[in-house]
This record gives C-alpha cells, sequence and structure tokens, in this order.
C-alpha cells in the first residue's frame, strides 16, 4: 500500500518552511509522495492571491524534487473542504494510506471544520509546529513529529513585500522571481 501525505492550506504564498517541513515528514514517515494540495475557497479563512498564482508558485517552489507533486483537485470548488478532498484523493489514489499534513495552529481548531470525525478516519494527521516546539505525545492516528520550529509564515511574507522588504530565503528562489513578475501583494498589510 502506498503511503501519501497530503499538504492542504492556502501557500499564500508558499515558502521555505513548507518545503523543508515536507521534506522531513516525507523521510520520518516514510511517505512514497507528497501531494500539496493549494485551497481554492477555503471556509475560515481568506485568500489574497488567485488559486492559479498559487498553484503556479507551489509548481515553482516543488519543482525539482520528484516525492513533490501539486495538485488541482481543488480546483473551481465553491468551497474547499478537506474531508470531501480527503474522500476524492482516497478514491482516486486507492489503496493508499494517506497521512494529512496540517499546522499546529489548524490542529487546535479542527473541532471547528466540517465533519473532523470523518477527516480522522480517512487519514492519519501529522502536526506541525507553530509558534512552539512541537512537544506533544503523539496519540493513535495523531502525530506531533519533532521537527524544526521555522518562523516563517506565509501573512509576515505579505506584509514584507506590502513593506517592500526583501523575501529572500524566506520563499524558493523562482517563487520570489513569480511574485516580483506578477506583482503579488503589493496592497497587503
Amino acid at each position: 500500500m502506498k503511503r501519501l501525505g497530503v499538504f492542504g492550506g492556502r501557500f499564500d504564498p508558499p515558502h521555505m518552511a513548507h518545503m523543508i517541513h515536507a521534506r522531513l515528514v516525507l523521510e520520518m514517515f516514510e511517505l512514497d509522495k507528497v501531494l500539496f494540495v493549494p485551497a481554492a475557497n477555503p471556509p475560515h479563512r481568506e485568500v489574497y492571491a488567485s488559486f492559479s498564482d498559487r498553484a503556479e508558485m507551489l509548481r515553482l517552489a516543488t519543482g525539482d524534487e520528484a516525492s513533490f507533486e501539486v495538485s488541482h483537485i481543488e480546483w473551481k470548488e465553491d468551497l474547499s473542504y478537506t474531508v470531501d478532498t480527503l474522500a476524492r484523493l482516497k478514491a482516486l489514489f486507492a489503496p493508499t494510506q494517506l497521512f494529512l499534513i496540517i499546522g499546529l495552529d489548524e490542529y487546535e481548531c479542527l473541532n471547528t471544520w466540517h465533519e473532523p470525525e470523518r477527516i480522522m478516519k480517512m487519514a492519519e494527521l501529522v502536526v506541525l509546529p507553530r509558534g512552539m516546539r512541537g512537544g506533544r505525545s503523539s496519540k493513535p492516528g495523531i502525530h506531533f513529529p519533532d521537527l524544526p520550529l521555522l518562523e516563517i509564515s506565509s501573512s509576515l511574507i505579505r506584509k514584507r513585500i506590502a513593506m517592500g522588504r526583501s523575501i529572500h530565503n524566506w520563499v524558493p528562489p523562482r517563487v520570489e522571481i513569480y511574485i516580483r513578475q506578477e506583482k503579488l501583494y503589493k496592497e497587503v498589510l
């Protein structure tokens, strides 16, 4: 049975912490692949760049990684619910064991997500550290891997861009070029 990491998020923009954590999770959990799934229209959060811009930035960020792939499965969705995405991925890649990669902030509000019980039945959770080191003990189906705390966030990157500050080394080089060429996030504060 294949082992597929599902890394969902806004990726607005994708940054180095996303890439580093994805690589470490791939290795720690012996995954065959990490599938990056940009949210088309997340119900709990605002997006600043279009779906096509975010998907293209992910493609640029993951381009050299054979074990990374970008999915457009949520393209043209009214609302993006993780439970629906996981159900479609489970059908597409059967038989596959899914590992849903989420941040600690998302894990702490998982009970507010659409059908969280079904999510837990379809995938094991891999919770990334955010704002503090992982440090929690794992439970069956929920993993808090000991990963480095990387204080990089998309919101901080958007603010730096809007203030005219450098994002060099915060995002992959091709993503930085794309953001500059497309003039993304200039108005965000």
